[in-house]
Order: structure tokens, then sequence, then C-alpha cells
């Protein structure tokens, strides 16, 4: 099955990630480029399981346009120019492979 364009009509934000590129000796972070993803954006508290195992409370989550390839160790700036942490990365797939990822922040 294609992936279903319909999911798309949904996606009417755009964010941006950033992969970690290195921590220097007074573990300032660098990222990479910037990539924008179409996305759905939920302000929605949830509590959640971090990548770390602790339970938190993530005050949001984005769905992607497609698998991001994000992970907790990405810089996120939503549209609002907020810059918040990723909590937890979860992916789905489809009959196809990847589809879709939720980024609790």
């Amino acid at each position: 099955m294609a992936y279903e364009s319909d999911f798309d009509d949904l996606m009417t934000q755009t964010l941006t990630l950033e992969p970690r590129s290195a921590i220097d000796k007074y573990t300032e972070e660098t990222y990479g480029t910037a990539t924008s993803v179409l996305c759905r954006i939920v302000g929605m508290p949830k509590m959640v399981r971090a990548a770390d195992g602790r339970e938190v409370v993530s005050n949001g989550h984005a769905f992607t346009s497609g698998p991001s390839g994000a992970t907790v160790k990405h810089r996120l700036t939503l549209p609002d120019g907020s810059q918040p942490v990723i909590i937890r990365v979860d992916s789905f797939p489809d009959e196809d492979g990847p589809h879709h990822d939720i980024i609790y922040f």
C-alpha cells in the first residue's frame, strides 16, 4: 500500500530538526545542518516514559509527515521559535516500511 496523501493533509505546520554533531570539553553542544519537517503539533500534556526510562510529563507532541530520523539528541525548533527538549521519539511503520514518527517534547 502506498503512502496515504490524506495523512499529509493534516500536516499544516513545520518544525526544524538539527542533529547533534559534537560536545566540546565545556559540554557545549554543536549541531549539524537543519532540516524542515512537515508535522502536526498537539499541545497536550501527557505522561510518557522518556528514552532513559523515567516517567515525565510531555508538554506536547508532533506527528511527522513520513519518518523524521529524529532522536533525543536532535535539537527541535517549533514554529513559534521555542526549542523544547525531545523526550522521546516513537516510529510507526505500515506494511511498506517507515510511515511517520511522534516526537514528544
